[in-house]
């Protein structure tokens, strides 16, 4: 992909962002990836966990929350972006199913509103489910893009720069395509 294509793709995803919500708070989780030593996959997938909400928010389409993370991961197909990187941000559910099968404590600090949703995604994992999820060869990327909401709570951050993170989705598009 030319870059210049690649930075108008940049460019509707931090708008999708900033128009629809969600901005500050990925862009948070992003800059604590990088604070944490994690790699730029892990930060971009923190960047983009969000973009399914924020893509059905602008298309209008009405989807239901529980089908999210199925929306970003489509989005992020039709943007070229890696399977890696789709990989993550679709797997947002099944880490979340986890945590709250394998950690009593994540699973109690949950809103009604987000145990509700948890539900109509799932619910919490079964033994069975969790066992074959943690042999899967992402887990432990995935498992970091879900524990980087807990990480935000424990840091004090400066005001993110977008730019960075714009020039972090054009440097991963562009890669990907050669």
């Amino acid at each position: 992909m030319v870059s210049g294509k690649a930075r108008l793709i940049a460019n509707e995803i931090i708008d999708l962002y900033q128009n629809h919500g969600q901005f500050e708070h990925v862009m948070q989780l992003a800059q604590v990836a990088e604070l944490k030593g994690y790699d730029e996959d892990i930060a971009l997938a923190a960047l983009l966990q969000d973009i399914g909400q924020v893509a059905v928010a602008a298309s209008g389409s009405g989807e239901a929350p529980d089908e999210f993370a199925e929306a970003g991961a489509d989005y992020l197909r039709e943007k070229s972006f890696s399977k890696k990187i789709v990989r993550l941000v679709e797997s947002s559910i099944e880490s979340k199913r986890y945590l709250a099968f394998k950690e009593p404590s994540y699973f109690e600090q949950l809103t009604a509103e987000e145990k509700d949703l948890l539900e109509k995604q799932g619910g919490k994992m079964y033994q069975e489910e969790a066992d074959a999820f943690e042999k899967y060869p992402l887990f432990d990327d995935i498992m970091a893009v879900r524990k980087l909401d807990q990480a935000l709570r424990e840091e004090r951050l400066l005001p993110s720069d977008v730019e960075h993170f714009r020039n972090s989705i054009i440097r991963h598009l562009v890669k990907v395509s050669y």
